[in-house]
């Protein structure tokens, strides 16, 4: 008999895990998750208003944050992962919400490519950690900040179509 893996002993659970470690380090330096979230939720209530998409809040938090690292690599990696939960917390909601509007298919279709889209994310972005930093300044961090908030953007306008009632 196959034992099944839980979701909590993933390999996306576990560089989660590492990411909110690392971002519960830099706790005294930032507002804290609740604080960011409220950030972002509110650009992209602002960007809802305006009658655009939000990906003018990518980097809502980070690109500040990045300017007063002034180069500092561990800063700037930091500065991204502090948004990159903000981000996954948001990422979960999205989800949740997709699911809340009871289309069967539609949850079975983002379930399945929400599997296809952490192995994209954790094959692509680790290539960011092998060039240089000019490239994307945090790295893979950065890279999954940006992947995830994309996913986001789409989850929510998803969320919003299955829930028109």
């Amino acid at each position: 008999m196959r034992k099944e893996r839980s979701a909590l002993h993933t390999p996306a659970a576990a560089a989660l895990t590492g990411l909110l470690l690392l971002v519960g380090t830099h706790a005294l330096a930032d507002p804290g998750p609740a604080a960011d979230v409220a950030a972002i939720e509110a650009c992209l209530k602002k960007a809802e208003d305006e009658d655009r998409f939000g990906t003018e809040c990518i980097g809502h938090l980070a690109y500040p944050c990045r300017d007063t690292a002034q180069g500092d690599i561990a800063r700037t990696k930091a500065c991204a992962a502090r948004e990159l939960a903000a981000w996954t917390a948001l990422k979960a909601a999205a989800v949740r919400r997709v699911q809340a509007g009871g289309f069967r298919e539609i949850n079975a279709a983002v379930t399945e490519s929400e599997q296809g889209w952490i192995r994209l994310r954790d094959s692509l972005c680790p290539a960011f950690d092998k060039v240089e930093p000019g490239t994307l300044p945090g790295d893979a961090t950065y890279c999954r900040l940006q992947t995830t908030a994309h996913r986001v953007l789409l989850l929510r306008k998803l969320g919003d179509a299955v829930n028109e009632r």
